[in-house]
C-alpha cells in the first residue's frame, strides 16, 4: 500500500464480492441470471452495487425484498400487512414509500444493521423515493399538488426535509444523481424535464423537444428521458450538463434510438443506457454504449421484459418467462480502460520552475477507477508510494529538478481490469535576473542640497520561457558609507526577455565620488517557489 494515498475501500469490497457473485450464481457475463424464483409477482428492481431490491407480492401483498450479491442472498426489507412500493437503494440503504399509517409515507431500512425506521411521515402522501449517497428525494402533495423535496440522511435529526422545487404545477418521478435532481414538470401545459441541483440551488429546464417529456433519469452528467408526440415515445438525452444561475449553459438534446417502435422507461449508469422497446411486437429490453454509439438488444424473446434499472455494468429487470413476474439480472462488460486527463505539466510544456507537481486526474464511462492499480514515473523511477492518490487523481511534488527534459508516465486500471496508460514529457527551467544602472541624478533642488541621489536600474528577465512573479527589491549594499534611504519596492511579473525599471535614493556622505552598490530582490517562479537574487538578503 502506498503511502499519502487516500482511498474508498468500499470500491475494492465492490470487485470481491462481484468475484463472490461468479462463485455463488455460476455467473458469465452476458449470460442473464434470475434473482428471484418465487411463484408471485415480483417487480421495480432497483440496483446499487451489490444490493437489489424489488416489490415483492408472495405473502398476498406488495411487501419489498432484496438480494445481497456479495452473500447473504434474498432477504426481507419490509413485510407488514401495509403497502409497500417504489423500493431505491443506494447500496447501503433501502428506502420505499409506504402506507401502513394511513397515507402514504418514506421508510428506510439499513442494509447491514437491519434497522428499519420512518424517514419521512406527515400530512399529505409523500412518496416515489431515489437516493444517491446521504441525499433521499420523494414527491409530496401535501401543499395540494405533487412536489419535489429532499432529506440528507446525515443531518435529518437535526435539519428537516427542504424542497428541490415547489412549483403550483405537478412535478413527477424524480431522479437523482450526487447533487443534481430530475424531474418531468408539468408547468408549461405539457410534460418537460426539469433539473435542480441542490449545490447550488440552480433549476434549469432540460427538455426542449415538443410534446410530453417524461420518466427521466441521470448519471453524472448525462439525462435520458421519453419523448412522446403524436403517439410515437422515443428515447432522448443530454450529455455534458453544467448547471448554474445563469442557465444549463452546455448539452445538445439528442436522440437515443431511432427505431419508430415505442421505447419507455430509460435508464442510465455511466455510459450504459438501458430502456423498454416494443419494436419486436412485445416489450424487451435494448441498450446503448454511449462509448461505443453500439444499441443493441439486451433482455428479449416472446415474454415481457420491463422496468429496467442499471448501475454501472448491472442492470435488473421485469421478466416473465417464467409465468410470472421476476427479477432477472444482465451484466453488460466493460471493455473501455479509463480516461487519463489533465496532466500537469501539460506535454511539452515549459515549466518555468525546477519543481513542478506531478498531477493527473482518472475517470471511468461505467464501473469505477481502482486507484490502487495507479502507477506513476518521473524519468523512470517509481514515485508511486510518495504520491497522494484518491479516487480521481494522483499528484507527486518532486525536490528541485534538473534544469531540461523530463518524461512523465502514468497507467491505472478500471475494476474490469481495463488499464490505461499516458506518457508526456515536460521542460524545467530556472529564472535569471540581470541588472543594468542607467545614470544617476539629483532629482531635484532639495535632493542635491540634502545629497540624495537618485540612481535608475534596469531589471531584466533574462529567462526565455519563465515569468518571474511578484518580484521585489529587498534592500540594496553600498561602499564608502553610502546608505539606502528608499523603502522595499514593488515590482510585480516581469515576463520573460522583458524588463522593468525602478529608482533608489542613497545618501551620499560629503566628499564621496563613487561607491559600489549590491541590488538585492526576491522573485517566485511558476512553481510558487520564492527565490532571492543574488542571493538572500544580508541578515536573511
Amino acid at each position: 500500500m502506498h503511502g499519502k494515498q487516500l482511498r474508498l475501500y468500499l470500491t475494492m469490497g465492490f470487485f470481491t464480492a462481484l468475484l463472490i457473485l461468479f462463485a455463488n450464481l455460476g455467473f458469465a457475463a452476458g449470460a442473464p441470471v434470475q434473482i428471484t424464483t418465487n411463484s408471485a409477482n415480483q417487480g421495480r428492481p432497483d440496483v446499487h452495487g451489490n444490493i437489489i431490491v424489488w416489490k415483492d407480492i408472495r405473502a398476498g401483498n406488495w411487501d419489498i425484498y432484496m438480494y445481497n450479491l456479495g452473500g447473504g442472498g434474498e432477504q426481507v426489507v419490509a413485510n407488514t400487512t401495509a403497502y409497500q412500493n417504489v423500493p431505491a437503494t443506494n447500496g447501503m440503504m433501502v428506502v420505499w414509500q409506504d402506507d401502513r399509517n394511513g397515507s402514504q409515507d418514506v421508510y428506510m431500512r439499513d442494509v447491514f444493521l437491519g434497522i428499519e425506521q420512518p424517514l419521512v411521515t406527515g400530512a399529505g402522501n409523500q412518496g416515489m423515493p431515489e437516493i444517491s449517497g446521504n441525499t433521499v428525494i420523494y414527491v409530496d402533495d401535501q401543499s395540494g399538488n405533487n412536489d419535489i423535496y429532499s432529506v440528507d440522511l446525515a443531518t435529518r435529526t437535526t435539519q428537516p426535509a427542504q424542497p428541490v422545487c415547489t412549483n403550483s404545477a405537478s412535478q413527477w418521478q424524480p431522479r437523482i444523481s450526487g447533487s443534481r435532481v430530475v424531474w418531468e414538470d408539468d408547468r408549461n401545459g405539457n410534460w418537460d424535464i426539469y433539473m435542480m441541483d441542490l449545490a447550488t440551488g440552480s433549476e434549469q429546464q432540460v427538455s426542449t423537444s415538443p410534446g410530453d417529456n417524461k420518466v427521466a433519469d441521470i448519471s453524472g452528467d448525462i439525462v435520458v428521458w421519453q419523448n412522446v408526440v403524436g403517439g410515437v415515445a422515443d428515447i432522448r438525452m443530454k450529455k455534458n450538463i453544467v448547471t448554474g444561475a445563469e442557465q444549463v449553459v452546455t448539452g445538445v438534446e439528442q436522440a437515443v434510438t431511432s427505431d419508430a417502435a415505442y421505447q419507455n422507461s430509460p435508464r442510465i449508469g455511466g455510459d450504459l443506457i438501458v430502456w423498454e422497446d416494443y419494436r419486436n411486437s412485445n416489450w424487451d429490453i435494448y441498450k446503448k454504449d454511449l462509448t461505443s454509439g453500439e444499441e443493441s438488444p439486451l433482455a428479449s424473446g416472446t415474454s415481457t421484459q420491463a422496468r429496467p434499472a442499471v448501475d454501472r455494468e448491472k442492470v435488473v429487470y421485469e421478466d416473465t418467462r417464467g409465468g410470472s413476474y421476476d427479477v432477472w439480472m444482465d451484466i453488460v462488460p466493460d471493455i473501455t480502460p479509463p480516461v487519463i486527463s489533465a496532466q500537469s505539466p501539460a506535454n511539452g510544456q515549459h515549466t518555468g520552475c525546477v519543481s513542478p507537481v506531478l498531477s493527473a486526474s482518472f475517470s471511468d464511462n461505467r464501473v469505477g477507477v481502482d486507484s490502487h492499480t495507479a502507477h506513476l514515473t518521473l524519468d523512470g523511477q517509481d514515485v508511486t508510494s510518495d504520491a497522494t492518490i484518491t479516487g480521481n487523481s494522483i499528484s507527486y511534488q518532486p525536490g528541485t529538478l534538473a534544469i531540461g527534459q523530463h518524461s512523465a508516465t502514468l497507467s491505472v486500471a478500471d475494476l474490469s481490469g481495463n488499464i490505461a496508460n499516458s506518457s508526456w514529457q515536460f521542460y524545467t527551467s530556472s529564472l535569471e535576473l540581470g541588472l543594468n544602472v542607467l545614470e544617476a541624478y539629483w532629482e531635484n533642488y532639495a535632493d542635491y542640497n540634502s545629497r540624495e541621489l537618485s540612481v535608475p536600474f534596469q531589471l531584466l528577465n533574462v529567462s526565455t520561457d519563465t515569468p518571474a512573479w511578484s518580484v521585489k527589491i529587498l534592500t540594496s549594499t553600498a561602499t564608502a558609507g553610502v546608505i539606502l534611504t528608499t523603502p522595499p519596492v514593488e515590482i510585480s511579473d516581469i515576463s520573460p526577455g522583458a524588463h522593468k525599471d525602478f529608482v533608489l535614493k542613497y545618501l551620499i556622505p560629503p566628499n564621496t565620488n563613487s561607491f559600489k552598490t549590491a541590488i538585492y530582490s526576491s522573485v517566485s517562479d511558476s512553481c510558487g517557489v520564492t527565490s532571492f537574487f543574488p542571493g538572500p538578503p544580508p541578515g536573511e
